[in-house]
């Protein structure tokens, strides 16, 4: 009788418990598996925070990425709050870089600061990856998942996922700066929108035009 009780009690949260299992998982083989050098990394950033979470919901279940964010709907939603949290990112940059000496703390990489073909390689193939696989876990993979139980404070609590991410991989420092904005502003975009392409597409703009910006100040 008292497994039945159990049973009963677990049987409703049994896909939240799953998911939560696979989340966690990505999270820790992302931080924990042993790759070497920058294609192993980049690769093992793919499996495990792509990938997986890909075949997760496709296989396991059952439903389509498009209720996970990959979608384009809302189109006019999507838009209109990705201009206004673009212009609250970069407010906030500005903000950093000319009251707290930001770009002194941002390390760029001298090669695209010196040839203009160097910096769109950078921005649009390296970033681009990388911003593409962040927004997809967390914006919305993650988002997703929790949206359904926590509504708004979706948005706060994987923001604070991300950034316990970050400390864990000793990544918490002044680089990540433009993506812990993104986090919060990107998120705000995702759950308005119920897709992270419109956050992503943010979010490159915004870390285009903040790479940029610095460079203009060195010249």
């Amino acid at each position: 009788m008292q497994k039945e009780n159990i049973l009963q009690f677990i049987s409703p949260w049994k896909t939240e418990m799953i998911s939560s299992a696979i989340i966690l998982s990505c999270l820790l083989l992302t931080i924990y598996f042993p790759a070497q050098g920058n294609l192993q990394t980049f690769s093992s950033v793919l499996f495990f925070l792509f990938l997986l979470p890909v075949l997760y919901i496709k296989l396991i279940l059952k439903q389509n990425l498009a209720n996970f964010g990959f979608n384009l709907r809302n189109k006019s939603i999507g838009l209109l709050w990705a201009c206004l949290m673009l212009f609250v990112s970069l407010l906030i940059a500005f903000f950093l870089i000319h009251f707290y000496n930001f770009e002194q703390k941002y390390i760029i990489p001298a090669y695209i600061a010196q040839n203009f073909g160097s910096f769109l390689f950078y921005e649009l193939i390296l970033v681009n990856f990388l911003l593409f696989i962040q927004e997809f876990f967390f914006k919305g993979f993650l988002l997703s998942f929790l949206s359904q139980r926590f509504g708004l404070w979706s948005v706060l609590l994987q923001s604070l996922l991300f950034i316990l991410f970050l400390i864990i991989t000793r990544e918490l420092d002044w680089q990540v700066a433009p993506l812990i904005i993104l986090t919060l502003t990107g998120g705000v975009v995702a759950y308005k929108s119920k897709s992270f392409l419109y956050s992503y597409a943010m979010g490159i703009f915004f870390l285009i035009i903040i790479d940029a910006y610095i460079i203009h100040l060195f010249k």
